[in-house]
């Protein structure tokens, strides 16, 4: 008897909850417009540029180009030391940095040292995008 009654109540139950649902088609097809629509494109990264002389002093500094901020131009001068020297803390750690305004232009002044104990100077004109945020 038990069991039919839980039999019973467990349909009962199943059919009121079965009540079949239907969005109006103005809210489906707005889902729906939303759902096949495609995302939009990410924006482009700044084309940047390495031009200039080695680094070794100001008048032959690495001068960045196409950075649209000191975040951007920062991250630049990390992966040109990356490319030129190997993995940052592996190959070579910075050991200061310093920035020095000459003849109207602005250098960042990146002080390394290599693996083997060897240090190394790289001056980048930063003057296009410092303090820029």
């Amino acid at each position: 008897m038990a069991r039919i009654l839980c039999l019973v109540l467990g349909t009962a139950l199943l059919f009121s909850f079965s009540i079949p649902f239907s969005p109006s088609t103005t809210n489906a097809n707005s889902v729906y417009a939303q759902a096949v629509q495609p995302a939009p494109e990410p924006p482009a990264r700044p084309k940047i540029s390495f031009t200039g002389g080695p680094g070794d002093t100001t008048a032959t500094a690495v001068i960045i180009s196409g950075a649209p901020n000191s975040r951007v131009g920062i991250d630049a001068e990390y992966y040109y030391l990356g490319k030129k020297f190997g993995q940052r803390n592996v190959d070579w750690k910075l050991k200061r940095q310093s920035v020095l305004q000459e003849k109207g232009k602005v250098y960042d002044c990146m002080e390394i040292e290599m693996k083997d104990g060897s240090k190394k100077t790289v001056f980048f004109d930063i003057t296009e995008f410092f303090g820029k945020l």
